[in-house]
């Protein structure tokens, strides 16, 4: 039943909506901050919760400060932007102690205080900007490039700054966004599928300073290719690498083959705690680099890995942890299900000459049941698993392994909670905590974590 309410905010719930109570349900508010009276509009009513947008605030919490951006009101990125930075790391980490002790029943685990990031912005390495034909939207081209307004899939914004990035970034969109009008390019439609140029990705090498350019189109022949490719590379000589991308299905995301790289060598290379990576445009890297090298460095530090001990690296990635940990072990054993990734792996131990770290691709249940792991002892094992979590067959098999300590990394509190319960129940004990915040403003939440054998 729709009706409009008054109500006070009281906690943040993990997927950033304001918590609240109607009636003693808990109401969850699309907007609004801790300590603050809002007016609202309940849109959909559960049995167990209420679901509500925000129609204004009636007291402002001394935590709510000015938002940076010009775009914060209809992006859908920085939604704590108006949250005192120190108040957003206080939420996240109560977050994860209550994931932790609501999820996982564990409500004696010391979750130390959370790192800060280095940077609150412009602290990504990686940025994808949308094209849409803007058939229904006030703009002078016809169409946009930038960010998602915020809950729509199917309305883009044209970014005139945003902070999560580079200020090199910022004048890379305005300027394509130009040229693409200029030289009439064919811009993709996300409703009628139709159209060519897609999406426009930014990839920096932090520590480095390379800079990789992506073009993303849909099926078709780049007609204005040579003269855009001219111009980005004359105006932006800072461009170590540009490529072209095609993605021909209807999928709205922005990935894809690799059709031709335009300029440089394809790739670009960034350095984490003294080892240098190669990123393909592909691949996945942590996006924020400076926080990256704590995250693992802790890690590395919480393993306490000696130099006749094997290490076991699952969810490896492009083997970034595994080879910033194989100078203090015998062995590093990397599986990930992305063959890209681990191809990638395998070029950056040869770029940073470590012969002592090997990669297989494949599911990680799937690898570790093979005949090359069955009699294989593990001292050591780093755990960086996606949102969902390890898959039950794969934690089932890590518990065979009976290793003496587990490093997991964890982008879900909620995910990592559950397979904790599991781990402690099966003869861990979890001993250790930190999170780290690797994405200022929104409600993401990154931590490491140990776990020890009993006895």
């Amino acid at each position: 039943m729709i009706r409009n309410v008054e109500l006070d905010i009281v906690d943040l719930a993990y997927n950033g909506k304001a918590v609240g109570y109607i009636d003693g349900k808990v109401t969850f508010v699309n907007g609004g901050l801790p300590g603050e009276r809002v007016a609202a509009k309940i849109v959909k009513t559960k049995r167990r919760f209420n679901q509500a947008t925000l129609l204004r605030v009636l007291s402002p919490s001394s935590d709510r400060i000015p938002a940076e951006c010009k775009h914060y009101d209809i992006c859908g990125g920085c939604t704590w932007q108006d949250l005192d930075y120190s108040k957003q790391l206080f939420y996240k980490r109560n977050q994860v102690i209550a994931s932790l002790k609501h999820i996982g029943g564990l409500d004696d685990v010391a979750v130390q205080e959370i790192h800060p990031s280095p940077d609150t912005f412009f602290y990504r390495n990686k940025m994808e900007f949308s094209f849409h034909v803007a058939e229904n939207q006030d703009t002078p081209r016809g169409f946009v490039l930038g960010l998602h307004e915020r809950g729509r899939f199917d309305r883009i914004f044209d970014v005139e700054k945003c902070h999560l990035q580079s200020e090199m970034s910022n004048r890379l969109v305005n300027f394509i966004r130009q040229k693409a009008a200029d030289l009439r390019i064919s811009i993709y439609n996300l409703i009628s599928h139709q159209g060519f140029l897609r999406f426009f990705i930014i990839r920096e090498g932090k520590n480095t300073g390379q800079l990789m350019v992506m073009l993303v189109s849909g099926e078709g022949k780049f007609e204005q290719k040579k003269e855009l490719t001219k111009s980005l590379i004359e105006v932006f000589p800072e461009i170590t690498t540009l490529v072209w991308v095609v993605n021909p299905t209807i999928t709205n995301i922005a990935k894809g083959d690799v059709r031709e790289i335009l300029h440089g060598p394809g790739y670009i290379e960034e350095t984490i705690l003294g080892l240098r990576f190669q990123i393909n445009p592909a691949a996945f890297f942590q996006t924020n680099s400076r926080q990256t090298e704590a995250l693992y460095r802790t890690a590395i530090e919480l393993a306490e890995i000696e130099s006749k001990q094997n290490v076991l690296d699952l969810y490896c990635g492009a083997g970034t942890i595994g080879l910033c940990a194989a100078a203090a072990a015998r062995e590093v054993v990397g599986i990930e299900i992305e063959h890209e990734a681990i191809e990638a792996a395998r070029i950056n131990a040869r770029l940073n000459h470590i012969k002592n770290a090997h990669f297989h691709a494949g599911e990680v249940r799937t690898v570790m049941l093979g005949n090359e792991f069955q009699d294989r002892d593990f001292d050591r094992v780093f755990i960086d698993p996606p949102r969902a979590g390890m898959h039950p067959k794969a934690l089932r098999r890590l518990l065979e392994i009976d290793a003496p300590r587990l490093i997991y990394i964890s982008c879900n509190p909620a995910t990592f909670a559950r397979d904790a319960q599991l781990l402690t129940m099966s003869g861990y004990r979890l001993d250790t905590v930190i999170p780290f915040d690797m994405f200022p403003h929104t409600m993401h939440i990154e931590l490491v974590s140990r776990f020890q054998k009993n006895g």
